[in-house]
């Protein structure tokens, strides 16, 4: 048993190193590379300006929503891949755990952000702004359950010792 959740704590390590990695070559070679037409949907989402409106408010408030959630995800993400190189140590097995809960928190705050679009009824909107919504919503969900394996795979450890 205690292989196996070594293995998955391997994994789940090589996730979140993955991730930052394709975070950090976005983030960097996005707007370096290629013209602003292409790629557009990496960069900031483009719906961002809608949302600000259904909730409104101006765009910069959505736009300051955005990046406060970029910031708590990536703190809480190296919180939790350190976490789990150490999950020996009882103090870094808590910090993983509350940094996961509360990832879980914001990441599901998140995913309601970018599904906005879809939940309010009676507006009209850009197909490509729904379109980004459903890939931005979609990538959150995909770190909500990392983040979940990551909960479970440190109450798991906690369980085995």
């Amino acid at each position: 048993m205690k292989s196996r959740l070594n293995l998955y704590v391997t994994a789940l390590q090589a996730v979140y190193i993955g991730l930052f990695v394709a975070f950090l070559l976005n983030a960097f070679t996005v707007d370096v590379l290629f013209a602003p037409p292409a790629l557009a949907i990496l960069r900031v989402p483009s719906n961002l300006r809608e949302i600000g409106l259904l909730l409104n408010a101006p765009w910069t408030q959505s736009l300051r929503i955005y990046h406060i959630f970029l910031l708590t995800a990536f703190t809480l993400g190296s919180l939790n891949l350190i976490g789990l190189s150490r999950l020996e140590s009882r103090i870094w097995r808590s910090i993983c755990k509350i940094s996961s809960f509360f990832g879980l928190l914001i990441l599901w705050a998140g995913f309601i952000f970018f599904m906005l679009p879809f939940l309010i009824q009676g507006a009209d909107y850009n197909p490509v702004y729904l379109r980004t919504s459903l890939i931005y919503a979609a990538v959150t969900f995909i770190l909500f359950i990392v983040d979940l394996a990551t909960f479970a795979v440190a109450e798991e450890y906690k369980a085995e010792s």
